[in-house]
């Protein structure tokens, strides 16, 4: 029986291993992106990110032809 287990194993660990190794740059890619927008997301000031709640809407932007073309 454990003659049996030793290729369930084997091709396991060859599969994580692969895995690791293919994946590895991708990884590293996200991780830097995700430390670098970090730092830039902390320097800039989050008041001025949020919406302007008294801009206009496009509804409030149209205005009825009927009115304009009088």
């Amino acid at each position: 029986m454990s003659r049996n287990f030793f290729p369930a194993i084997f091709a396991i660990g060859v599969g994580i291993f692969t895995g690791y190794y293919t994946f590895q740059p991708t990884f590293q890619q996200l991780q830097y992106e995700r430390e670098h927008s970090q730092k830039t997301s902390t320097l800039s000031d989050p008041v001025s990110l949020k919406q302007d709640t008294n801009a206009p809407t496009k509804a409030d932007v149209q205005q009825d032809h009927k009115s304009t073309t009088q």
